[in-house]
């Protein structure tokens, strides 16, 4: 149990039996009252009038105190976490108690008269030992009030100096620090069983809290496998019908007009793909923020003019209004959230316009991205982020997106630990509203691209490709000879050393599927050809699978990976990367 969980528990143990002992005050405050008046009777005619007074005035007062004390505690329910500030409040009465009793001890002590002394070292004792019962609740109750009682009641036998009250003397003595003992062991084991009973209550409302956040997470995995599954099946859908299409048409005229529309779908299910990967990685912790010290007004006014061809496509206004100021954040995450935000605005905005703004908060900078759209009711602003919910799309228009920007958003933020909030009101606009933590000037790192000798001739350069599937082996052998690639492909290892023996060539670059067959790993198989081949050989691992732990397999090898479907374009820039070293 960690330190800030084991401090919950005391505080709980200790409001656990201190609540007993505070409904004990408050019953038993008229009966206290009798003892101190006893007291005064037995005395009257040996103790001068006016101190007896005094001391059951100054009793009476501490009586008050008390039972204020209690009943307060007890009407405005005091939380678990500030128990032991009121449990400090009653010890510090029955110190105040301890300290007139001992007092009474000398006070009241007639010289001459042997059943007052034995009436008040008896009531002494009485009182003493009748205090453990309030040291089981609350120990300091205990021995601020039976310590200086019972220390002035030995005391006070040792000054008669005769051998009896002597040897009564020691005899208290020992039975005090015998009562301190036994009262100490009552107390431990009253919270020892209190801490049981609760340790039960928290395990069982944790198992109960587990269950249910089981049911919802198995709940959420179903309905997001199901839209996942419908909003995927749809470009598909289509994509096989235009297809159909395609092999009935008679002439170049009717194959040009369904081209656009065959890679509308494509984009269509890439852009679900890769959302559901970002996703993905984003929950198996794979993708890790690098943090740098940046001038975010820059960034803000290049989002800005990226998104102004879209805005003014639909007539609407958009601005920047920022500073200068270096922040410190991965800028490429932020950027991704500010973008997902963006784009939702002028999604949802017909009228009016967009403004990103950056203010400085102290030692942050806010973020905003303010629109006049359509805004979002109260009571569904927790429902935009999660994944697939469209608050105005319930036909799952895909022209209305995923609905999965949000959920990615919720997710960035969280891992950039800054929390993303959301202001609306329905008819006329929302804000999202972000913090960034300030930087330093003077360390700003500029984004300053290498410059590459992009010759976009890959004539000649050897490539190996390994995957089980034939269909994708004759696509890239396809595309990769139609860039000039010399290429061999291979199902599988042994398949692939054979082939390049047969072809007498050594690879430049290998690109293989991570899961080949027979269990086998596309990582292995490039590490094996590697040891062969030389260590320099660039490696690309191209992957369906977005299991975590497959994904953090590979984010720990020094491979590239490259998520099915792969943009032909990507592709391309990531081989020429390759083949194309920066200028000094």
């Amino acid at each position: 149990m960690n330190d800030a969980n084991q401090k919950i528990l005391e505080d709980r143990i200790s409001y656990e039996v201190l609540d007993p002992a505070f409904n004990i005050i408050r019953r038993d405050a008229l009966s206290n009252i009798l003892i101190p008046i006893i007291v005064i009777t037995v005395m009257w005619s040996e103790i001068n009038h006016d101190v007896l007074i005094a001391w059951c005035l100054l009793i009476i007062i501490g009586l008050i105190v008390n039972y204020a004390i209690a009943r307060t505690y007890v009407k405005q329910e005091v939380p678990y976490t500030d128990a032991k500030k009121w449990g400090r409040r009653l010890s510090v009465v029955s110190l105040y108690f301890g300290v007139l009793w001992a007092a009474a001890v000398f006070l009241f002590y007639v010289d001459g008269s042997v059943a007052h002394q034995v009436f008040m070292y008896t009531l002494a004792v009485v009182l003493s030992i009748g205090s453990v019962i309030s040291g089981l609740y609350w120990f300091p109750l205990f021995y601020l009030f039976a310590i200086p009682i019972m220390t002035s009641f030995v005391m006070r036998l040792a000054m008669d100096g005769s051998y009896a009250y002597l040897s009564l003397a020691v005899l208290m003595l020992w039975a005090s620090v015998a009562t301190l003992g036994f009262a100490r062991m009552l107390n431990k084991t009253v919270r020892s069983e209190t801490r049981l009973r609760l340790d039960s209550a928290l395990l069982n409302e944790a198992l109960e809290l587990k269950t249910t956040e089981a049911e919802k997470a198995a709940l959420e995995k179903s309905n997001f496998l199901a839209v996942a599954s419908h909003d995927l099946r749809q470009p598909v859908h289509s994509l096989s019908l235009f297809i159909d299409v395609l092999k009935e048409s008679k002439t170049d005229e009717e194959r040009y007009r369904l081209f656009p529309l065959i890679d509308s779908s494509l984009d269509a299910m890439r852009k679900l793909f890769d959302a559901l990967l970002d996703i993905s990685r984003l929950d198996a912790n794979v993708v890790k923020p690098k943090y740098t010290h940046f001038n975010l007004e820059e960034l803000l006014k290049k989002l800005v003019e990226e998104f102004r061809p879209a805005a003014n496509k639909k007539n609407l206004k958009i601005k920047v209004h920022a500073q200068s100021m270096v922040v410190v954040s991965d800028s490429l995450l932020l950027e991704r959230v500010l973008r997902n935000l963006l784009s939702n605005a002028i999604r949802y905005t017909d009228a009016g316009g967009i403004l990103l703004s950056c203010r400085q908060r102290g030692d942050e900078a806010l973020v905003q991205v303010w629109d006049t759209g359509i805004g979002i009711p109260e009571e569904c602003r927790d429902e935009v982020f999660v994944e697939f919910q469209q608050l105005n799309n319930s036909f799952r228009d895909r022209a209305e997106g995923i609905g999965l920007g949000l959920a990615l958003v919720k997710r960035l933020c969280d891992l950039l630990r800054q929390p993303i909030t959301l202001d609306s009101r329905p008819g006329r606009g929302s804000v999202f509203s972000t913090r960034v933590i300030r930087g330093c000037g003077g360390i700003e790192t500029r984004n300053q691209s290498a410059k590459l000798t992009h010759s976009w001739d890959l004539s000649g350069r050897q490539v190996l490709v390994i995957d089980d599937e034939k269909d994708i082996l004759q696509a890239m052998h396809a595309l990769l000879s139609k860039w000039g690639c010399h290429v061999v492909t291979a199902e599988t290892l042994e398949q692939a050393l054979d082939e390049l023996n047969r072809h007498d060539m050594v690879p430049e670059l290998i690109l293989s599927d991570l899961q080949l067959r027979n269990g086998k790993s596309g990582i292995e198989a490039l590490d094996t050809l590697r040891q062969k081949y030389g260590a320099s050989i660039a490696g690309i691992v191209i992957s369906g699978d977005t299991n975590p732990e497959c994904l953090n397999i590979v984010k720990d090898s020094d491979y590239t990976l490259l998520h099915k479907p792969v943009q032909p374009l990507h592709l391309r820039n990531l081989i020429q990367h390759y083949f194309s070293p920066a200028e000094d």
